[in-house]
């Protein structure tokens, strides 16, 4: 068994830079792409972030902290609806020599590849490692990939760093040295989506609190990590928003605060119970299809699990799985309770749950289907699967847009 894990392992990082190679070359060649066909979206978001990028880096550094609106949606001033950490990569890149009209989208694909890199990671923590595995390329193909294959905005960025920090903090437990990334992670994350980066923060502590820590581990790492990330989080906003005064004179998180947060909710209506079970329910139908066709699996494990639960445990979930299984309840539920009060709600706020829900499924369909399990396990093999998927769904898409 021991030589047998030794061998994967020696093959594992054998196959890294060939790995590596190949993911370099298929971005080039998606990057060249973009730039032959001038692509630009449809998406009014991602229109817009790609615009700012480059109106940016035709600025002095110094004002690129202050993005402004310029007509996009009737709108003009200073545009304070996220910080600027979205942009700040593209505006490099741009300023690199790369086309500004194309450079928000390059960028995306680096956190699409992040993302795909990272799946298997984290859920070969409570999974098998073919089932892990297979993630890399069964999630590219659900619904919500498709929407987001080429996009500009946060959603991406977001997932990344979510998985990010949840892993570093797992790997904190046993080496602290994994305690960098859980900083850089979080505070690119609260850089990129604000107050969003929350959630970051609750997933990984629930993490800890039901993944059991590596053999020889501490969960006092992990939770120094997390709290490490706090603070440093909290310097760079207190730092962002001096810059942010100095530059324009006014304050950012006093409009973020009022506008962006303040009202969101209005907890105090007497409608709110109504309103948030209306806006639960329509969470549930975007994840239930977003996610598809996992997530019926998904839900079907979990009512497997439930019913168990007066005579031991699922026979599916193994201990550390039935754990990892809990963890993605539990971070849903936050998720859908934080969110179904808001006065606004978008398919977009939950985008890391459909991952998470369809990773469920995919993990419980391979305890229940021979098939599925003789698919993940004769993929396994095949390490130059995901960068395929990728590659052949980007063409995909790309394609999809350009005949419209």
């Amino acid at each position: 068994m021991k030589k047998a894990e030794g061998r994967k392992q020696k093959e594992k990082i054998f196959l890294l830079p060939f790995a590596f190679s190949l993911w370099a070359a298929l971005l080039v060649a998606a990057a060249a792409l973009l730039l032959s066909s001038d692509f630009r979206s449809r998406d009014p978001d991602s229109a817009l972030y790609a615009r700012l990028s480059g109106e940016l880096a035709q600025q002095p550094a110094s004002r690129w902290i202050a993005p402004e609106w310029g007509g996009a949606w009737d709108n003009q001033g200073l545009f304070r609806e996220h910080p600027v950490g979205i942009l700040l990569p593209s505006v490099l890149l741009i300023r690199a020599g790369f086309p500004s009209a194309q450079a928000a989208y390059a960028v995306n694909m680096l956190y699409q590849v992040a993302v795909i890199v990272l799946i298997p990671l984290v859920a070969g923590i409570v999974a098998t490692r073919s089932e892990s595995r297979s993630l890399a390329w069964l999630l590219q193909l659900l619904p919500i990939a498709f929407v987001y294959r080429i996009r500009a905005n946060q959603e991406h960025p977001l997932l990344m760093c979510f998985l990010a920090v949840i892993y570093a903090t797992h790997r904190a437990r046993s080496n602290q040295a994994w305690i960098g990334l859980t900083i850089a992670a979080f505070c690119f994350l609260v850089l990129v989506k604000g107050a969003f980066a929350m959630f970051a923060l609750v997933a990984a502590a629930l993490w800890i609190l039901l993944v059991p820590s590596p053999a020889g581990g501490s969960n006092i790492k992990g939770w120094i990590g997390l709290a490490a990330a706090v603070v440093c989080a909290a310097l760079m906003v207190a730092g962002y928003e001096a810059l942010y005064v100095r530059t324009t004179g006014e304050s950012f998180l006093d409009f973020y605060r009022s506008t962006r947060l303040g009202e969101s909710m209005s907890l105090s209506d007497p409608g709110v119970i109504l309103h948030a079970a209306r806006n639960g329910v329509w969470y549930v139908g975007r994840l239930i299809w977003f996610a598809a066709p996992w997530s019926l699996a998904a839900l079907a494990a979990i009512w497997i699990w439930v019913r168990s639960r007066g005579v031991g445990s699922a026979a599916r979930f193994d201990p550390l799985s039935e754990r990892g299984l809990i963890w993605s309840i539990a971070i849903a539920v936050v998720f859908f309770v934080v969110l179904s009060p808001a006065n606004v709600r978008a398919e977009r706020f939950i985008f890391p749950i459909y991952f998470i829900a369809a990773a469920v499924g995919v993990v419980a369909s391979n305890r229940a289907f021979d098939l599925v399990r003789r698919v993940a396990v004769s993929t396994e093999p095949r390490w130059w699967l995901p960068q395929a998927v990728w590659f052949g769904t980007f063409l995909l898409s790309l394609g999809s847009r350009l005949v419209r």
